[in-house]
């Protein structure tokens, strides 16, 4: 593939993300995805065939990048806390630098659940393994026993939260945009600092 056509594609790609973002998959039209690429509509046709095509490459895109920075650590030989540390700051970035991901995800999460199993099989990711890998190296580590998944959760719960609740802090709260972006750079060390303190806390309660 020529440079002019690696432009024209990441042009389609990048129109797209903005197009399923704002219509989903249902409300998304090619044509649209064509007006907004400057691109005459079949030349979208012509790089991914069909919406169902081109939405599972703008999907497996997103969540890919995720997928393997998340098998990236977790499955390194960093302690545990290290690994908390480094997803997390890795996942925030990403996800300040990326501002149409969290809805777009859970977006596609909805429409196209399928999606997301058949990415992850062809990674050879397991997430029960995972979340195995996080429960056994807590317990080696810091000799805490958690519930891994509602662990897992919480992580990733308290890091996309801010993003899907931008035009409320916007709005509601009075922010602008630059102490919101202050506002993000400073979850890179608050919400690692919450995550390790509630391990702490696991002491005092254990599970029943």
């Amino acid at each position: 593939m020529d440079k002019n056509n690696q432009t024209t594609e990441e042009r389609i790609l990048a129109a797209s993300k903005k197009v399923f973002h704002t219509r989903g998959f249902d409300g998304a039209r090619m044509q649209e995805i064509a007006n907004e690429a400057g691109v005459n509509k079949s030349l979208v046709h012509y790089y991914f065939r069909n919406k169902e095509s081109l939405f599972k490459s703008v999907f497996e895109d997103a969540f890919g990048q995720l997928l393997t920075k998340m098998n990236e650590v977790f499955f390194s030989d960093l302690p545990i806390i290290a690994k908390i540390e480094t997803f997390l700051h890795f996942y925030l970035d990403f996800l300040a630098m990326n501002s149409y991901l969290p809805w777009f995800i859970l977006n596609g999460l909805h429409e196209r659940p399928g999606q997301l199993k058949e990415l992850m099989d062809r990674m050879q990711m397991s997430p029960q393994r995972l979340i195995n890998r996080i429960h056994d190296q807590v317990k080696e580590e810091l000799n805490i026993e958690i519930d891994p998944l509602h662990f897992f959760i919480n992580m990733l719960s308290l890091s996309i939260f801010p993003f899907l609740a931008r035009p409320l802090i916007l709005s509601v709260l009075g922010y602008s945009p630059e102490m919101l972006g202050q506002f993000y750079e400073e979850r890179k060390t608050k919400v690692p600092e919450f995550i390790l303190n509630a391990l702490k806390g696991y002491e005092n309660y254990p599970s029943k």
